[in-house]
C-alpha cells in the first residue's frame, strides 16, 4: 500500500511538473532562417556552435543528442533555438521507449544558459541521426570568422536521413546551404 500511494504521489508530481514545463513560452521559428536578423548574421560574443555541441547534452540541460539548432533573434536578443532528443516516462516514473520524445530549448548565444524550454515531438528524420549534430557541424566548414552555422536541420533526402546545414559569410550575410549525410 506505501508502494503504491509514493507511485501515486510521484505520478502526482510528474504531472504537475508537466503542466509548468508547458506554461512556458517558446514562441515558434520564425518560417524561414535569417527573417528576423536584424542585419548581421553575427551577434556579438557568439558562442560558435563548432565549440559547444560536444558539451551541450550533457552540461546545457537540453535533453539528450542535438538534432537541430538555429540562430534567431527574438525580442531584442540573439538565442540558438535547440532540438534535442529526450527520455519519456510514464505516470508511475518508468522510462517509456519513445523517438519522438524531444525537447526544444532557447539559448542565451553568450552563455548558453537556458532561457526555456517544452517538449516537443521529432519528426521521422530527427529519429533518424546517423552523424551527431558536432561531426556535421565539423563537416560544414565553420570556422571563426566565418562561415558561421546558423541552422543545422535533419531532413530526408533520397529516403535517408541526412543534416541541412546552412551557413552564412559573417562579412557578406550570403547564406549557402549543404547536405552532410
Amino acid at each position: 500500500m506505501r508502494n503504491l500511494l509514493r507511485r501515486v504521489s510521484v505520478a502526482a508530481l510528474l504531472a504537475a511538473a508537466a503542466a509548468c514545463a508547458a506554461c512556458s513560452s517558446v514562441p515558434p521559428a520564425p518560417a524561414a532562417v535569417g527573417d528576423d536578423f536584424p542585419g548581421s548574421c553575427k551577434p556579438p560574443e557568439l558562442t560558435w556552435p563548432t565549440d559547444f555541441l560536444e558539451a551541450l547534452p550533457s552540461e546545457g540541460g537540453v535533453g539528450g543528442n542535438v538534432v537541430g539548432l538555429r540562430l534567431e533573434y527574438i525580442d531584442d536578443e540573439w538565442v540558438w533555438r535547440i532540438r534535442a532528443a529526450t527520455d519519456r516516462y510514464d505516470l508511475f516514473g518508468e522510462r517509456v521507449d519513445d523517438p519522438s520524445a524531444g525537447q526544444e530549448s532557447l539559448l542565451d548565444v553568450q552563455t548558453l544558459e537556458v532561457i526555456t524550454k517544452h517538449d516537443v515531438e521529432l519528426t521521422e528524420a530527427e529519429q533518424g541521426a546517423k552523424i551527431n549534430a558536432l561531426d556535421a557541424a565539423m563537416q560544414s566548414g565553420e570556422i571563426w570568422p566565418s562561415p558561421l552555422i546558423i541552422e543545422m536541420a535533419r531532413v530526408t533526402e533520397d529516403g535517408s536521413s541526412v543534416w541541412q546545414v546552412t551557413t552564412c559569410d559573417t562579412a557578406t550575410n550570403e547564406q549557402s546551404v549543404m547536405i552532410v549525410p
